[in-house]
């Protein structure tokens, strides 16, 4: 098991990852990253949303990476307009993660207000 810290506490099981917020924008977070997976799961390469229950977050865990290139994250922004703002952090690749060969979103909570909530 491994811990992670920002906006929400990341615990990193073997198989899957919970999210649990520890402020307003975590909180804010989780209930867009339900929005975002019901709206556009079969779309996409979205982290597999297991369930979300008050702003905390159960997905798939995913193969890490320690690089995106540039057409995945402008492939992205392109397929879904809520992705599409300067200050969205999909250039950072922990946000990432990798599935039979083809790049997975893990961190896809993220919408122009909660990204000014810095």
């Amino acid at each position: 098991m491994k811990i992670k810290y920002s906006t929400r506490i990341v615990i990193i099981f073997s198989k899957v990852v919970i999210k649990i917020p520890v402020c307003k924008k975590g909180f804010l977070q989780g209930y867009n990253e339900q929005k975002i997976w019901n709206k556009y799961k079969g779309i996409i390469n979205l982290a597999e949303l297991k369930w979300m229950y008050c702003g905390v977050v159960c997905q798939k865990r995913y193969n890490t990476i320690t690089a995106i290139p540039e057409t995945v994250v402008h492939s992205i922004k392109g397929i879904i307009p809520e992705f599409n703002f300067d200050n969205c952090d999909f250039h950072n690749a922990e946000n990432w993660g990798i599935h039979n060969d083809q790049y997975v979103l893990l961190d896809y909570g993220n919408n122009p207000y909660i990204a000014s909530l810095y």
